[in-house]
């Protein structure tokens, strides 16, 4: 075997070894202390983008669950004082009942009257008080301001007034319910349109077309039940001292009016159309809950799954790392002592000029 002293090819590769050796102990190390597979682009550039995707999915999954949750707060609370207002129209119900008997007076009426005008007073607050998130929900100011109610128009579709809760990791995956109710707007002299909130108001404007009044005047002039358009002063018959339509003004808010039998008798006649009204909107905030929940069932499982698919992708194996570091320090102390005797075998050629 030749004996060369100006290069000493064993210490180089030995050296090489070494570093190797050393360099798959410090990724090792890494990979241990990070508990992550993949900690930069060159351990698995492929790798990192697939499991980046993954955690924008899971982190917008994650997001949307809590958005969700926020939806289901949000339509507890609007049904919540939709359930009260409910009861106040069950009780305004019964008052009528009470007043169409004959054996009230003028004052037995009056006295009921009072407690019908404060009932509609308090639905009247309720629909303008009711807040979440400092917001007003039931009065129509936000589909007035824009503030709550949008929903982004798509490709194929318009932008819709619809309080949007983003339930989805992408755009366009939210759940729209619609807090507000549509009046009729052919004509200037009809409930306004804008009254669209859940007060007396906007609950009128939206029922004009079924409202029924014993003698009124319909939307063409006519006489007998009216079940057309009504313009705001006949249904409230303004002009009028002895109204009988059964609704009055009172500022500019429409209350029911129970001060006569006949005026008891026409809020009989209309009082379930506003029960149910609040009912079919109760039930639509029911159902959006239900599919709220489903969301998040359905979304808490899909990101478990991804989470499962980006761990087999980024995490590392403690098992097989730990392997693999046991396995490269004992080459690394191996490395290091062949690199100590290779250094030594030019000391032979002293040996011969002895």
């Amino acid at each position: 075997m030749a004996l060369y002293v100006n290069t000493n090819i064993s210490s180089k590769n030995a050296q090489r070894m070494l570093a190797n050796s050393t360099n798959s102990l410090d990724t090792s190390y890494k990979r241990l202390a990070s508990g992550l597979r993949i900690n930069s682009a060159k351990d698995d550039a492929a790798g990192l983008q697939i499991s980046n995707r993954l955690t924008s999915q899971i982190n917008g999954l994650e997001q949307g669950n809590r958005n969700a949750q926020d939806g289901i707060s949000f339509a507890q609370t609007a049904e919540g004082a939709m359930d009260e207002m409910t009861t106040m129209f069950q009780r305004i119900r019964t008052l009528a009942l009470q007043s169409a008997n004959g054996t009230n007076s003028a004052k037995d009426r009056k006295a009921l009257q009072e407690e019908v005008t404060q009932l509609c007073s308090e639905i009247d607050r309720i629909a303008k008080d009711t807040t979440f998130g400092g917001e007003k929900i039931l009065n129509g100011e936000a589909v007035a301001t824009n503030k709550l109610e949008y929903t982004a128009a798509t490709a194929t579709t318009k932008g819709t007034k619809a309080i949007s809760f983003q339930v989805g990791a992408d755009a366009y995956q939210t759940i729209g319910i619609k807090l507000s109710m549509t009046g009729d707007t052919t004509s200037a002299d009809k409930i306004a349109a804008t009254q669209v909130g859940f007060n007396m108001n906007g609950f009128t404007a939206a029922l004009q077309k079924q409202i029924k009044i014993e003698g009124g005047v319909n939307a063409n002039g006519n006489g007998g039940d009216n079940s057309g358009l009504i313009a705001a002063d006949d249904i409230v018959d303004a002009n009028k001292d002895d109204n009988t339509t059964g609704f009055k003004k009172s500022g500019d808010s429409i209350t029911f009016d129970i001060s006569t039998a006949e005026g008891a008798q026409n809020v009989l006649a209309n009082i379930d159309l506003y029960i149910a009204a609040v009912d079919s909107k109760r039930a639509e905030l029911g159902a959006v809950q239900n599919r709220l929940e489903s969301t998040i069932r359905n979304q808490s499982n899909v990101a478990e799954n991804v989470s499962d698919a980006r761990s087999r992708i980024r995490d590392t194996d403690f098992a097989t790392e730990t392997a693999n570091m046991t396995q490269t320090s004992i080459i690394q102390q191996a490395s290091q002592s062949i690199l100590s005797q290779a250094n030594q075998r030019p000391q032979l050629a002293l040996s011969l000029l002895r």
